[in-house]
């Protein structure tokens, strides 16, 4: 009983080692494999690399052997043709030799003692008696052919001269003679005069341009001979438009003193409650600095070259710079807490940050440095604000901005943003943006083709995309119940995609694309939940466009003189970017702010742009 047990034992041992080591075997050879895979790998970088290796000497002298040889061949080619050439004209010389003194011969013997100079012609052959008679037999054909030729193609003239019609035909000598041609349409009367009275342009046609009629001016134009006493048989009326340059007007402003209830009274300035007193410039003067740099893009030294050319003025650019910087300081003191409000006030902000040039006090000394600014867009009144807090991009200047908000934002996945999904009391619902995640998508393209995973991806973004252009013109209702018929099929579809990837084909991933998924299965909460109302966005474009003017400033006049300067420069941008969104004439806006901003008895309110009209000059 015990020798059976034991040979039992022994064969269960005897099989588990069998299934070890086949199982070690397998190891094995597939680890052999991997090493094969890699070695081959390996040799073909390392080939690739040697060929990529040559070296630039190598190239050249390539390069300078393959000229050789093609110059060498040419030039053989060339000589070749040259001597055929040579050998055809000699042959045909020597015939032609040949010829003349075949023909003297037969003179000599048909007609002794007479000598014939004219050419004979045989059949189609013409045979010369001289040399000279066949060279100029040669070129009298050479001249019809070249007649010929310009008849069909084309010459350096539209008529042909005398001796060339006759060479070719004489009976065409006076072909282009216009008397003789006879034309196939009937004469249409005195070229001066119109048989028809012409009609003037629809007047919409040139009033597409409302202008003051102190701004039009008349001309009355008149044929040589007559004027304005001369009896007319027609008007016609063009429209120009001019440009007036910006010309610098001088105000001189005599204040009086008189008697007012028995007292001595000075005259007041007329701008002495508006943001330019004590100055000596004009409200136009200023606007034009401001929106030279902050909607044109120009820096200080280029408005200060312009006005030059325009204006004959040569004003310092420390000048015009600091009366600048004061303006924008006092509006921004006087405004910005009320326009801040209104920003809060919109349920659906659309976020996102950009970078700007500071020059910081860093403990006594001024270091240019690299800082924020965020940039806030709403959506019902379609207003812009853009926030420098010390040019930080911390979780705490947002989050502090949003304190008084509730309702919707949509930014990009930055790790600031994360904090609103975290923690409920903010009362601050995220949105993801689908442009991010598509740009993800398309770095990793770069190793990939149409068949790869990522190119998968894209072609369904596509999709979103193209079902989204087609809601356009729907309402918020109609968009959400669409969304839930046609798109989130497709995003359930990319989100379980997205899951297989990043759990179990990752060897099949390369890094740019593993960091793409993993990018997008962080954001598919915000992503999925632009579906739950029809005016949501499905990505953040409505944030990024506003940054254009500020990115094209920036690479003109480079960057901040001071975090007072950047805060100028932050609030200036998000005024003239709101003028642009809501089709208001950012100089109109701007003058009628400078004058009326502070006086007593005026809101602040209705400087807001969804609010605003222009203020009586009365008032």
């Amino acid at each position: 009983m015990t020798d059976e047990r034991l040979s039992r034992h022994l064969q269960n041992e005897n099989a588990d080692l069998k299934s070890e080591n086949s199982r070690l075997r397998m190891q094995a050879e597939a680890q052999e494999n991997k090493i094969q895979e890699k070695d081959g790998e390996v040799l073909r970088l390392l080939n690739q690399i040697a060929t990529d290796m040559i070296r630039k000497s190598d190239v050249d002298r390539l390069i300078e052997e393959a000229v050789s040889k093609a110059t060498a061949a040419l030039k053989a080619d060339y000589e070749e043709r040259m001597k055929a050439m040579a050998a055809e004209y000699e042959a045909k010389i020597a015939e032609i030799q040949n010829q003349e003194k075949t023909g003297k011969d037969e003179d000599k013997n048909q007609n002794p003692g007479k000598s014939t100079k004219n050419a004979k012609a045989k059949g189609n052959t013409v045979i010369c008696n001289t040399m000279e008679e066949a060279m100029q037999r040669i070129q009298e054909e050479m001249n019809k052919a070249a007649v010929m030729q310009d008849m069909a193609f084309g010459g350096g003239s539209e008529k042909l001269s005398a001796e060339q019609k006759s060479a070719v035909n004489p009976e065409e000598e006076n072909a282009d003679d216009d008397n003789n041609v006879q034309s196939p349409v009937s004469p249409r009367g005195n070229y001066g005069e119109r048989n028809i009275e012409s009609k003037s342009r629809p007047e919409e046609y040139s009033n597409y341009i409302k202008v003051d009629k102190e701004d039009e001016i008349t001309v009355d134009c008149y044929p040589e001979g007559c004027d304005n006493e001369s009896k007319t048989c027609g008007k016609r009326t063009n429209v120009i438009w001019e440009l007036s340059l910006p010309r610098l007007k001088k105000m001189i402003i005599n204040l009086y003193r008189c008697k007012v209830n028995g007292k001595k009274v000075w005259a007041k300035m007329p701008n002495r409650e508006s943001l330019l007193k004590g100055t000596h410039v004009g409200t136009m003067y200023v606007v034009n600095m401001i929106l030279n740099k902050y909607l044109n893009g120009m820096a200080e030294n280029r408005t200060k070259t312009s006005l030059e050319y325009l204006t004959g003025a040569d004003v310092p650019k420390q000048t015009n710079n600091t009366l600048v910087n004061k303006v924008l300081t006092k509006v921004r003191n006087l405004f910005e807490e009320t326009y801040r409000k209104h920003i809060l006030i919109d349920p659906y902000l659309a976020v996102d940050e950009t970078v700007g040039d500071v020059f910081v006090d860093d403990n006594g000394e001024v270091h240019l440095r690299t800082r924020y600014f965020w940039g806030i867009r709403t959506s019902v009144t379609n207003l812009v604000y853009f926030i420098y807090d010390k040019g930080s991009r911390s979780r705490e200047v947002i989050v502090n901005f949003l304190k008084e908000f509730i309702g919707t934002i949509q930014t990009d996945g930055a790790s600031m943003y994360k904090i609103f999904e975290k923690d409920p009391t903010l009362n601050v619902t995220r949105l993801s943006c689908l442009v991010h995640i598509r740009r993800y998508f398309l770095k990793s393209m770069k190793f990939e083709d149409k068949t790869g995973v990522a190119y998968k991806f894209l072609e369904r973004i596509r999709i979103v995309y193209q079902f989204e252009k087609s809601y356009k013109n729907l309402t918020d209702e109609e968009r959400q119940k669409q969304r839930a018929i046609d798109i989130i099929p497709i995003l359930n579809d990319m989100y379980q995609d997205l899951l297989y990837y990043a759990n179990t084909a990752t060897a099949k991933c390369g890094e740019l694309l593993m960091k793409a998924i993993n990018y997008a299965k962080a954001e598919w909460k915000g992503l999925i939940r632009y579906t739950e109302d029809g005016r949501y966005r499905v990505d953040n474009n409505y944030a990024e466009s506003i940054m254009r003017d500020l990115a094209c400033g920036r690479k003109n006049f480079l960057f901040c003189g001071s975090d007072n300067a950047a805060k100028n420069l932050a609030f200036a941008y998000s005024l003239t970017e709101s003028c642009k969104l809501n089709n208001i004439n950012p100089y109109d806006y701007w003058s009628d702010l400078i004058d009326f901003v502070g006086r007593e008895g005026i809101d602040l309110n209705s400087f807001v742009h969804s609010q605003w009209h222009k203020h009586a000059k009365a008032v």
